[in-house]
């Protein structure tokens, strides 16, 4: 007799997860699709395009074999296809890039977590397509030359052993030279707080809501003090740092999406921010560096949570799968 495999927790958190992302994106994919004009780009915008739409119909088999209510999502409803350009062409390709970087961490996640062969299979594909998508992006940023590269160090002769307390210090007294992975951290930091800053400046522009018109500015402000104080890091040992991306903006005041789906991505780029800021805190050697990573974590989580508040207030979250309340149920 063979025993049903039920889906663990960690299978149906990230199964979840991944759906409303998905849906998210293959909605938000429907207006670049409309609006995109670049014929090299474009082959990308449409492989991302049948990933998620794979994913969404993979989601439903796996839902509806395990009689289990999948997530709404988003819908036709969050799109306004009729709405003019928001951003360059290009700034859509960084902007896949990024997103397939966030994706690599997810999938790796959704597959290292799961226990059934069929969900660790899903996740393996879902990652070696988002693999295949990301080098493509990065080979066409470079060759148009739109992609930053980290800078340059000097490559090392020899192998040498720290022995003296001052390699951590950072505050008093003669500060070592930033390492190899402070500079990789540091670097991109700054790019993804530079695409962030475009982006929140641009949904800036075109939320409907006052509040989240609001949000959104106040997002676009933090970024840009994020970028300012990494950048300082580096320039003050003369290492270049990467640009902003605010003139790729276009003028236009009418949204492409509902502010739901706008919340919905801020909200995920900032807790995959919060998640890339602790990642740089653990390898911050310099004490100098931890406590300015410590500083800048603060900023994301309250900003985070007052993008959650937002978010109920206005009837957009939908819950996460949870466990039984057993303490309700004694008291019921």
């Amino acid at each position: 007799m063979t025993v049903k495999e039920e889906l663990t927790s960690s299978e149906i958190a990230n199964l979840w997860t991944a759906y409303i992302d998905n849906s998210a994106m293959s909605i938000k994919l429907k207006y670049v699709l409309h609006i995109m004009e670049d014929t090299e780009i474009l082959p990308i915008v449409q492989k991302t395009n049948q990933l998620s739409e794979n994913n969404l119909i993979q989601f439903n088999q796996i839902f509806d074999k395990e009689k289990y209510s999948a997530p709404i999502g988003f819908t036709d409803s969050d799109v306004h296809l009729a709405a003019p350009r928001l951003y360059s062409d290009s700034f859509f390709l960084v902007f896949l890039q990024n997103k397939m970087d966030m994706n690599l961490n997810a999938y790796s996640m959704g597959l290292s977590h799961s226990t059934r062969s069929d969900i660790r299979n899903f996740f393996q594909q879902s990652l070696a397509a988002s693999i295949e998508i990301f080098k493509e992006a990065t080979d066409l940023m470079l060759e148009k030359g739109i992609y930053v590269r980290p800078p340059y160090i000097p490559t090392p002769k020899t192998v040498d052993m720290t022995e003296r307390q001052n390699f951590l210090t950072g505050w008093l007294g003669k500060r070592r030279p930033l390492t190899a992975i402070e500079i990789d951290q540091l670097f991109f930091n700054i790019s993804r707080n530079a695409l962030g800053h475009a982006l929140l400046l641009g949904y800036s522009q075109v939320a409907k809501l006052k509040e989240v018109r609001e949000h959104m500015r106040r997002g676009a402000d933090i970024a840009k003090k994020h970028i300012h104080l990494f950048s300082s890091i580096l320039l003050e040992e003369d290492i270049p740092a990467p640009m902003l991306w605010a003139s790729k903006i276009e003028d236009t005041s009418v949204s492409p999406f509902s502010d739901k789906l706008l919340m919905f991505e801020v909200t995920g780029t900032t807790q995959a921010g919060v998640g890339y800021y602790g990642r740089s805190l653990a390898s911050a050697q310099r004490r100098d560096l931890g406590a300015q990573y410590l500083k800048v974590l603060t900023d994301s989580i309250l900003y985070g949570e007052d993008g959650g508040n937002i978010t109920i207030k206005n009837a957009w979250l939908e819950e996460p799968p949870q466990a039984i309340n057993f303490r309700k149920k004694v008291k019921g």
